[in-house]
């Protein structure tokens, strides 16, 4: 099998295509050629429609086509002594059983089953080349994942049906997801809102109200329409995904924000009725100006001010740290092999 294109994998459908030569050789020593004929190329499609061909179908496949243009892409070449080779053009869409705990830092293997449908093994054997089993131009690229070629795995194996055992064969693709679209299509844009979120810290808590809260608001939107555009090209899995984790600290973290401004706004606007408790004894808290009124009610703005500059070190801190765990753990995860020997293929 000659792989002449691989398409990107479709993480929503769970499925991905490829366009290939198939080429199938069997030994019919009824068609032997008499004579010094060595070969024959057969180009009736009537007359191949005589000659005994193999009824291999692909068992994970979900669409097919031969290619057609300009003419048919099928090959049937008679040698001397009876050997055929049959080959066709023809696209794939395949099914793959994917895993996505780790998306989008996730390594994938997909498979290609093909065997008899309706001859047993005692009819038809089948078996990979030995010498190129699978080949493919050098240049092949896949958009948004890398090729493995260390790890493409060809077998041979009976699959058994109450209709009987029918000889099949086997490739697995191993493939591992490029960052580089998410980085900047994902992870730039949120860190960015994330960032933004934190500009209310340095806004007045008492006088600065619509620009707080309109800020926190649409950073909150922002991120929830991001969110659910990430969400559109992923099936609906029960299990937490690595995109998942990230946009849910996110989420905390700008919903936190919005949150913090509610209390230090209310904490603005509380009337003093005594001597502040020790709760409100904030260290960061401004003593009361010179010179201020004692006739007028005192409130807890200078403590609210704390408890923004408070927060001005403690959520990019605490993002920070995020980030130092969130990074190396999924990326360390995608480069490990166990990971993808425990992949399922798809079938």
């Amino acid at each position: 099998m000659f792989i002449n294109s691989f398409g990107s994998l479709n993480a929503a459908n769970m499925d991905y295509n490829i366009d290939v030569f198939l080429r199938q050789r069997w030994n019919d020593h009824r068609l032997q050629l008499p004579g010094n004929r060595t070969r024959v190329t057969v180009l009736n499609p009537a007359v191949q429609a005589k000659i005994w061909k193999p009824d291999t179908y692909f068992n994970n496949v979900k669409d097919a086509s031969v290619h057609k243009v300009t003419m048919p892409n099928i090959l049937l070449r008679i040698e001397k002594n009876g050997d055929i080779l049959y080959s066709m053009r023809i696209t794939l869409k395949l099914s793959c059983n994917m895993r996505l705990h780790q998306f989008p830092f996730d390594a994938q293997s997909c498979s290609l089953t093909m065997s008899s449908y309706a001859n047993t093994d005692d009819v038809i054997i089948y078996e990979w080349d030995p010498e190129i089993p699978i080949d493919m131009p050098d240049e092949l690229e896949i958009a948004q994942f890398d090729l493995l070629e260390d790890r493409r795995v060809t077998e041979s194996d009976t699959q058994v049906y109450v209709t009987g055992n029918f000889s099949s064969l086997k490739v697995s693709f191993d493939l591992r997801r490029q960052n580089g679209y998410h980085v900047l299509q994902t992870y730039i844009p949120t860190i960015l809102i994330v960032v933004i979120s934190w500009v209310s810290f340095w806004l007045d808590p008492k006088n600065a109200v619509p620009g707080r809260v309109s800020l926190g608001v649409t950073t909150l939107l922002t991120l929830t329409t991001l969110a659910s555009g990430i969400r559109a090209q992923l099936p609906p899995v029960s299990y937490v995904k690595a995109i998942d984790v990230w946009i849910g600290m996110c989420m905390i973290m700008v919903f936190g924000a919005l949150l913090e401004f509610t209390f230090v706004n209310w904490l603005a606007n509380k009337k003093m009725t005594g001597e502040p408790s020790l709760a409100f004894r904030l260290p960061l808290a401004d003593p009361e100006p010179i010179g201020a009124d004692p006739k007028e009610p005192r409130n807890y703005y200078n403590h609210a001010m704390a408890v923004d500059r408070l927060c001005r070190g403690f959520f990019p801190g605490a993002f920070v740290i995020f980030n130092l765990i969130y990074w190396p753990y999924y990326l360390m995860r995608q480069h490990t092999p166990q990971m993808m020997d425990d992949t399922t293929f798809g079938a």
